[in-house]
């Protein structure tokens, strides 16, 4: 796995957003993943200018043709949760090992790098431009997609609403394997289904949400 991201320090606020996951040298979408916040995942070094090139052509294709600046791209270690992320979309917890080849992209409810989730949610401030990323929804382009917001999240006003709204504008063919009330998921974070896959008591949501995100990608 490459994991290249946009990273910004502001205020001394540190924020990651627009999170590619790539595996291979594959440059097509895979899916989409919408969790909670940027965690422990660390930048390396900025894109080189092939890498920037060929990030501004994913834009192009999946992003209408949105631009990217170079001082902000950086390629990152993966961190504990984007592996998650890798054993949802390649079956792993449904004892399958599909071969990705291609982006699976990984956005969040608010963009604050900060691995202590409650102390992120505690410690959000003004509503900056690098704070959310509310219309990400545009950008799955009817590919299979996880939310994963946590119960962190769910249970902020500020960032339900943000979740809510998400989740409400995304497509037919995103929302088709939920039930399209809100409320009714489960909006497990890849950690906690990492916890649990094994457990009787999560059979139902692995042979709903996890075995759709495989069957659509």
């Amino acid at each position: 796995m490459k994991v290249f991201a946009e990273y910004f320090v502001e205020g001394g606020v540190i924020y990651r957003r627009n999170t590619l996951l790539q595996f291979g040298d594959c440059w097509d979408l895979i899916g989409s993943a919408v969790l909670a916040n940027p965690g422990s995942a660390e930048p390396t070094s900025l894109v080189s200018e092939d890498l920037l090139a060929s990030i501004s052509k994913f834009h192009q294709r999946y992003k209408s043709g949105e631009g990217v600046q170079s001082d902000h791209w950086h390629e990152f270690s993966p961190d504990s949760t984007m592996r998650f992320v890798e054993k949802i979309f390649n079956g792993w917890y449904l004892d399958k090992n599909i071969d990705l080849s291609g982006v699976v992209q990984l956005f969040n409810t608010f963009n604050v790098k900060n691995q202590n989730l409650p102390e992120a949610v505690a410690g959000i401030g003004e509503d900056s431009e690098l704070l959310f990323s509310r219309s990400v929804y545009r950008y799955f382009n009817d590919k299979p997609t996880y939310f994963g917001f946590s119960n962190e999240v769910l249970g902020n006003e500020m960032l339900r609403k943000v979740a809510v709204s998400i989740f409400n504008n995304s497509s037919d063919a995103v929302l088709d394997i939920y039930d399209r009330d809100f409320s009714k998921n489960s909006f497990y974070h890849p950690m906690y289904v990492n916890r649990a896959y094994a457990q009787s008591h999560f059979q139902k949501y692995k042979n709903s949400i996890l075995a759709g995100i495989v069957k659509n990608a």
